[in-house]
């Protein structure tokens, strides 16, 4: 088809050539009288191999997306066939509708308008658009992010970069539920667990510093697996999303609130666009810097049922009135050897020389001593822990006891379960 579209604009260019001049300001070869009745249409011949050459490769573009799934004959060829339909031209009313939707457009009505061929046909030629797409059925959302991370496989493999392929190709396991992906820079991602659509209970995690694309399969991952498996022990209606959707900092850059302004509403616009049904059960969990990220974007409007900060150096304010949300119930936990109790902030250093703004240094008041947040149990209350604790700022989600325990905890106020206090744990040593 690609070879085709270029033969087109060959042929163009060749008449343009003979012709001695370009077709929009006259031709010479059509200046005798007798020749100039072929001036139109000559004309139009040009244009239609332009437009002719572009349409078929836009059209090749698209087969190009079904040979990355290939056909198979004993697997499920949905997406295969659904994307060669849209190549040969039997969704162009459809495509054309949804580019004619707009940033704008109700997303909902205009898939629930299509038959499951058409509109997994559309989200999958327009992946890029529909993959983040408020409004967008989750199923739909989820083939469209499986076909972009088939594209990054495929650049991955072109360039020889055989980590980025490994990743990719762990990606696309069939189980995988994937809201948001982006393979730019640093990279985002968003993975549920559980099914969006039947939970009850909803938790989003926001992971800390030093999380990436790159190292996503061998570290937030794990976390989301372990988060989810205890909540969803608790009750079957439970999803847990793991959201990545803004640059984390990755290493110095934690001590400044530049990341968590830039990625709070990010956040809040993540999970409305979630349109989660007004029952839904909701909690936001943040880890050391990802729990920055969560303060900010409750203070920009995000007002789940519950917030969690976990080892965290700060929501970014200094009372829980400033984070403007009432009716959302506020949790910290953090174990008794967490180094993050210790970190200063850039605020208490660099402000020592420069004057800095809230606004650009310091995470605020330590939430496990703010007024109106509850703390719970970590499950390091039972053994004394004299300094510092090195492993501890990592141990909230499995692997130690405590780990394990606090994991618990944390799946308790997800699902609505009575949970331990760390007063209540303490008064039981």
């Amino acid at each position: 088809m690609r070879l085709l579209a270029a033969r087109l604009d060959e042929a163009a260019e060749e008449i343009t050539r003979l012709q001695g001049a370009s077709v929009a300001v006259g031709l010479p070869i059509t200046a005798a009288p007798e020749l100039a009745h072929y001036e139109g249409p000559l004309r139009n011949l040009v244009e239609w191999c332009h437009s002719s050459a572009a349409e078929i490769r836009r059209r090749a573009a698209v087969a190009a997306q079904a040979d990355l799934i290939g056909w198979s004959p004993s697997g499920e060829n949905a997406a295969y066939d659904a994307l060669t339909m849209a190549a040969a031209g039997e969704l162009d009313e459809q495509l054309a509708a949804f580019d004619a939707l707009g940033a704008n457009g109700d997303m909902a009505t205009f898939f629930a308008g299509l038959a499951p061929g058409q509109a997994l046909g559309v989200a999958l030629a327009r992946a890029a658009q529909v993959g983040a797409r408020a409004g967008v059925p989750f199923e739909l959302r989820f083939a469209a992010n499986r076909q972009l991370v088939r594209q990054a496989l495929a650049e991955a493999v072109r360039v020889g970069d055989k980590a980025a392929a490994t990743r990719y190709t762990r990606l696309l396991d069939p189980d995988r539920q994937l809201l948001l992906f982006d393979p730019r820079d640093l990279g985002k991602i968003a993975e549920v667990k559980g099914d969006l659509s039947t939970a009850e209970h909803v938790a989003v995690f926001v992971p800390g510093t030093g999380n990436n694309l790159a190292n996503y399969l061998g570290r937030a991952e794990g976390t989301l697996q372990t988060i989810h498996g205890a909540a969803a022990g608790l009750s079957a209606r439970t999803a847990t999303i793991l959201w990545m959707g803004s640059p984390l900092p990755q290493s110095l850059g934690a001590a400044f609130d530049l990341q968590a302004d830039r990625g709070a509403p990010e956040l809040r616009d993540f999970v409305d666009n979630l349109r989660l049904a007004p029952g839904v059960h909701t909690t936001l969990i943040g880890h050391s810097y990802g729990s920055v990220v969560t303060g900010h974007a409750v203070k920009a409007g995000l007002h789940p049922d519950n917030l969690i900060a976990v080892a965290s150096p700060g929501w970014g304010v200094d009372s829980a009135d400033e984070l403007k949300a009432p009716a959302t119930k506020l949790f910290a936990m953090r174990h008794q050897g967490d180094i993050i109790k210790i970190v200063p902030t850039a605020e208490d250093t660099l402000g020592i020389l420069v004057p800095l703004p809230d606004s650009v240094a310091g995470h605020g008041e330590d939430p496990v001593y703010m007024s109106g947040v509850e703390r719970l149990s970590s499950g390091s209350e039972a053994h004394l822990v004299i300094g510092i604790d090195m492993d501890a700022h990592s141990d909230y989600f499995g692997g130690s006891e405590a780990g394990r325990l606090a994991g618990l905890n944390l799946a308790r106020v997800i699902v609505g379960d009575d949970y331990e206090t760390y007063e209540e744990a303490r008064a039981a040593l």
